[in-house]
């Protein structure tokens, strides 16, 4: 890595961790409270969204911000592969699950569309994107370290010490699997966005499980849904090849 290059590492990654905990700290000195859930909801994100946009415009050129986080293309064929991929958890869930008639649609919206898309863009966006295409980190360290701080963002699911084991372990590996369709995609920040809001709508609509562990019939068709991504993601890339590969793994050598 250049000079350039390794600053820029460490400036993305101190804007991360202050947009990650500026809330909580500033919170414990004074406390805010709001009327309604809305406005928690938009203070929490725009505590993501405002540091990382400044600092990506400053570095890269705000007209170029949608282009940097993977948002300039790819829509509607991440909404198709989602839907495709995402199918046999929605039917299992309907059929296994019990539907929740108490869920409110402003719950519903943030605990699938938006946090779907505000997780998305701030982990796989942002922190992996910018740390892979932009300043030449490898896949390995780049994805590892967003699963790091994306299974540890996850831990207030469990309330024993094996739960937020496994929970931590599940939304690790997500968060990588989720980098690397990104990554395989073409810099298309849609397709782990949908497939993350999808995902969610599955458990959440159904009442499967009350985390991200899950059980032995939502996690093999939970499964299922993983394989098929990888699956159709290879054979569809098949003559262009994968992106990932040796050349990139550890450093990004193809930037």
């Amino acid at each position: 890595m250049k000079h350039k290059e390794i600053r820029n590492s460490i400036l993305i990654v101190l804007i991360f961790i202050f947009a990650f905990y500026g809330k909580n700290v500033l919170n414990s000195y004074i406390p805010l409270t709001f009327p309604t859930t809305f406005l928690k909801v938009f203070y929490s994100y725009f505590w993501w969204i405002l540091p990382t946009l400044l600092i990506i415009g400053f570095l890269y050129g705000f007209k170029n911000i949608p282009k940097s986080l993977g948002l300039n293309k790819g829509l509607i064929i991440g909404f198709s592969f989602s839907i495709i991929t995402v199918l046999p958890m929605i039917m299992s869930s309907a059929i296994i699950g019990n539907f929740d008639s108490n869920i409110n649609f402003g719950s519903l919206l943030h605990k699938t569309i938006i946090a779907g898309f505000f997780e998305e863009y701030f982990f796989r966006g942002f922190l992996f994107g910018i740390l892979f295409w932009k300043l030449k980190w490898g896949f390995i360290p780049a994805s590892i370290l967003g699963g790091i701080i994306f299974g540890l963002g996850h831990l207030y699911q469990g309330s024993t010490i094996t739960e937020m084991t496994g929970i931590f372990a599940i939304t690790a590996m997500g968060a990588i699997w989720f980098s690397w369709l990104y990554i395989e995609w073409g810099n298309n920040l849609w397709v782990p966005i949908f497939l993350h809001t999808l995902m969610n709508l599955s458990w959440i609509l159904f009442e499967v499980s009350n985390n991200a562990i899950g059980g032995i019939y939502t996690n093999f068709f939970r499964v299922i849904t993983i394989a098929l991504t990888i699956i159709i993601t290879i054979i569809y890339h098949k003559k262009r090849g994968l992106i990932i590969n040796r050349k990139n793994l550890i450093i990004n050598k193809n930037r």
